[in-house]
């Protein structure tokens, strides 16, 4: 992940930097051919005033002059088509750039950020970026080039005309740069500003039931109102700054152009120059002014640019989930073990309560365990250190004999399927969304999982079957539905292990008592972790383990379990209709 803009653009320019190359020598040939019009018009009313009368040498420098003119124009749409034809796939490759770099974040990132925000900054980015090519190709390359060239045909006028053309230049140059670092710290704070309000759309798009449910239309409103009148600030403060610096430029224009012509009259007056060297003067003053403005609007553009990508930057550095190339390389397996060697884990923001501590547990190939416990007894938790969204802080995790520290944690979850209770489905198809774990899965293994799951029947009374689009989070099917089709995608996905925390506690009991036989058909011969609250689905598994404040407190079956008459025996007293109350 980048750091800074520079960092940004040189990456995002590297594979096309010959390309690149080829676009500025076009222009620049551009740039000279067009720079050089004025000067040969100074030559011919030097050739006029001198002759009186049209010479053949004044026809031939107005060949010239058209010859410049068409060059110009040549090389400047040449290096249009050039440009053209890759600037696209440049400019996306940030996008790709910064969702990849997002997407090797670790879970805490996401837990920590707002994902409109996170979206607002890498589509800002982008766009950001292409503004900035587009301000550098066709403003600032061109101008610069053009007052360079002009300044060497003013010198060749008369040293001081020369003269007095780069230093008004170099001191407005300085001038803009010190003011627009100021300028662009201020862009940093209107585009946070901004961004949090992207946050706060996204957040409240996202949870427009509850904003209905609650009647919160106008609490809403009012929180993003306030974001705004706070980009409004930051706003005019930063133009506040930008009016200051567009004052002094127009100052020090007119200053300069009062000076130069009071120059060019007396060197006139004194023949030290001649009638074209004033036309040659007022056409390059007259294009520098018209320049400068451009310039200054460039510049401008480039430090609310900066801050804009900085900013945006800044939000998306993170840690990177431990992905080390040097970890041992493991063959594929159709059997999993786990064993817990006093796992240990506690959130960075409450170092002092741990979740887990010291947790010991040995989960042999094919065994089903089920998982329960009172609340925020760690069970989740649990979940996630399997799943390698989380780093212990002691302990070890073995998979298979070997320490966990030893593979990515993408070793464990290609092996795992993941029915979550809060079910995570993307805004495509059925057929996406079910066959997510395993692309190439054929139409009738798709089709199977389906009839397995209990999702077959009102997936094909849908209009569209499989291809019906489900909406955000799958808004559009029932929370049964939803979780049938997360049961769906787990069974598709066939792995030797199977993690369900709450798979089934969207469904009726009907329903539930089905889909149960098909979970039972699925972990047959699979190791099985299973988080329940409804202790009727754990009966028919080969252990039970308790969890209380981060340790095992009891295990054993079902009915072993009910027998100690402790934590277990208590929470199965108190189950009624399949729910336990806390």
């Amino acid at each position: 992940m980048p750091r800074n803009a520079r960092e940004l653009l040189f990456t995002m320019s590297a594979p096309f930097r010959g390309r690149i190359l080829l676009f500025f020598i076009l222009t620049l040939f551009g740039v000279i051919a067009w720079t050089v019009g004025p000067f040969i018009i100074s030559l011919i009313v030097n050739e006029l005033a001198a002759q009186q009368a049209i010479t053949p040498h004044i026809w031939l420098l107005v060949g010239f002059y058209v010859a410049a003119l068409v060059c110009d124009e040549g090389f400047w749409r040449g290096g249009e088509w050039l440009m053209r034809g890759f600037k696209p796939e440049m400019v996306e490759r940030v996008r790709t750039l910064l969702f990849t770099s997002v997407m090797q974040r670790s879970h805490g990132f996401f837990v920590n950020a707002s994902s409109g925000r996170i979206g607002h900054w890498i589509n800002q980015t982008t766009a950001t970026a292409n503004e900035i090519i587009d301000t550098t190709i066709w403003n600032v390359w061109g101008s610069l080039t053009g007052m360079v060239i002009s300044a060497g045909f003013l010198f060749y006028s008369h040293w001081s005309l020369g003269l007095l053309f780069v230093v008004w230049l170099t001191l407005l140059f300085f001038f803009t740069i010190h003011r627009g670092k100021t300028f662009g710290k201020l862009v940093a704070r209107q585009s946070d500003a901004e961004s949090e309000a992207a946050g706060l759309v996204v957040d409240s798009m996202s949870n427009h039931m509850s904003v209905r449910v609650f009647n919160a239309r106008q609490r809403e409103y009012d929180t993003l109102t306030k974001q705004q009148n706070t980009i409004v600030r930051r706003w005019r403060r930063s133009w506040g700054q930008n009016i200051v610096t567009n004052v002094v430029k127009g100052t020090s224009t007119a200053v300069a152009n009062t000076i130069a012509i009071l120059v060019i009259l007396f060197l006139y007056a004194n023949g030290q120059v001649q009638l074209g060297d004033i036309v040659l003067f007022s056409a390059y003053f007259g294009s520098a002014s018209s320049s400068l403005w451009q310039l200054a609007w460039a510049f401008d553009n480039y430090f609310r640019s900066f801050g804009t990508v900085q900013n945006a930057l800044d939000g998306l550095q993170g840690e990177n989930e431990a992905t080390l190339p040097e970890r041992i390389a493991t063959p594929k397996t159709t059997s999993v073990s786990l064993e817990l060697q006093d796992l240990s884990f506690a959130y960075a923001e409450r170092t002092d309560k741990p979740v887990l501590s010291k947790l010991t547990l040995h989960i042999k190939a094919g065994e089903k365990v089920g998982i329960v416990g009172h609340s925020g007894a760690g069970k989740s938790t649990l979940i996630g250190l399997l799943l390698g969204m989380y780093e212990p802080t002691g302990g070890k995790i073995i998979i298979n004999d070997v320490d966990a520290t030893e593979h990515d944690p993408s070793y464990l979850r290609s092996m795992a399927s993941f029915v979550p209770q809060d079910t995570s489905l993307f805004n495509r198809t059925i057929k996406e969304n079910v066959c997510y774990g395993r692309p190439s899965a054929s139409e009738n293994e798709l089709t199977e999982a389906l009839k397995l799951a209990k999702a077959y029947d009102f997936v094909t009374d849908l209009p569209n079957g499989v291809e019906t689009v489900i909406g955000e989070r799958g808004i559009k099917l029932s929370g049964g539905q939803r979780q049938r089709l997360a049961i769906a995608r787990a069974i598709l996905h066939d792995t030797p292990l199977i993690i369900m925390d709450e798979a089934t506690s969207a469904l009726d009991s009907v329903s539930e008592q089905a889909i149960q036989k098909a979970l039972h058909e699925l972990m047959k011969k699979r190791t099985s972790i299973v988080i329940a609250h409804r202790l009727s689905t754990l009966k028919h598994l080969d252990r039970i383990i308790v969890l209380d404040n981060g340790r095992v407190a009891e295990t054993g079956t079902h009915e072993a379990l009910i027998k100690q008459g402790g934590i277990y025996a208590e929470l199965w007293e108190r189950q009624k209709d399949g729910f336990i109350a806390d």
